[in-house]
């Protein structure tokens, strides 16, 4: 029999996707060395989800110019929330195939939304149903924890394929950002990342409460901005199902997808980062005695408790958030 990895064998993956570091992630493709020789092969990746906003004073203390704004901006999108900083971003295609896994959906299952947001008719075909993807997004803050709080994220300096896309903007404006995964129908097949990213540039007004005092707001005010990304999830989702028509009428059974926007004042820089790294887990990911076959069969909360005595702190952004947006008039 042979001992080559099974595509498409979640616990074949997940075997096959530990790294050579104890307490570090490394990226997918970096080598798992052979002194001592380690379990896995290092032909199996773990995918993760993360989308990340972030903001910066433009001139702070009188020093960063344009091009170092955007730097600084873009570089706390990554250390935000799921830390992912200190990372050679390479930027790839948008799948994960038969040789990943998807962390939080096939391994340390997160407490997954069971009904969607929204449902995408197909004309003639079958529907889409889109539900929120934050727990995913929760799961890799979990797995990678915080800059202040780190449990283990990529390893400082390792090259990291990721799945992205940015934006940096100058204010007054929004930076936005989209992150979505459709699960293919048939398990032989690639299940399929969505990553974009634009701006909303706003205009600052000021309106007046029901007491007759100022309110200073802009437009798109934050629940418009909300409004506007439901919409664009829309258009995703059927830009899903028209790729699956172009990939030999492949079907996806659901889709998760998630949103965020950042208010970037005047006199602000904001960013906006949607990526999914593709990564090899740190060994110690594994609890005492446990397999990856139980990594596979556990919860993303069995996994955590067993793994982690102390508790991070809730992910930041619980829901759709337009971080930063000026009050609105009641």
């Amino acid at each position: 029999m042979s001992n080559n990895p099974t595509p498409g064998d979640i616990k074949s993956v997940v075997k096959n996707a530990i790294g050579p570091m104890d307490d570090y992630a490394m990226g997918y493709l970096n080598p798992v060395g052979t002194d001592p020789a380690p379990p896995s092969q290092g032909t199996g990746y773990i995918a993760t989800m993360k989308l990340s906003v972030g903001t910066v004073k433009i001139n702070e203390a009188d020093i960063l110019d344009e091009g170092t704004e955007n730097i600084v901006s873009y570089d706390r999108c990554e250390a935000a929330d799921a830390n992912i900083s200190q990372i050679n971003m390479g930027t790839a295609s948008s799948f994960c195939g038969l040789n990943g896994a998807l962390w939080g959906y096939h391994l340390a299952t997160a407490e997954l939304p069971q009904t969607p947001v929204f449902t995408v008719p197909a004309d003639g075909g079958k529907s889409l149903d889109v539900y929120d993807a934050t727990p995913l997004l929760d799961a890799t803050y979990r797995l990678f924890g915080t800059v202040d709080a780190q449990r283990q994220p990529p390893l400082p300096g390792a090259h990291v394929i990721c799945a992205n896309k940015s934006i940096t903007v100058r204010g007054p404006s929004y930076a936005w950002a989209f992150i979505a995964i459709a699960i293919a129908e048939d398990p032989k097949e690639s299940n399929l990342f969505i990553e974009d990213c634009g701006e909303f540039p706003a205009r600052p007004y000021e309106t007046y409460d029901k007491d007759g005092k100022p309110v200073k707001t802009v437009f798109p005010t934050g629940k418009q901005v909300k409004d506007l990304l439901l919409k664009h999830e829309y258009a995703v989702a059927k830009s899903v199902q028209l790729c699956g028509e172009d990939y030999g009428k492949k079907r996806y059974s659901k889709m998760f997808a998630v949103s965020r926007a950042v208010y970037a004042k005047p006199g602000e820089v904001g960013s906006a980062l949607a990526c999914a790294p593709y990564v090899l887990l740190a060994q110690n990911a594994l609890p005492p005695k446990w397999t990856t076959d139980k990594l596979v069969d556990s919860d993303l909360a069995t996994w955590q408790s067993a793994r982690w005595s102390d508790k991070l702190p809730d992910y930041p952004y619980p829901d759709r958030s337009v971080v930063g947006a000026p009050k609105e008039q009641p």
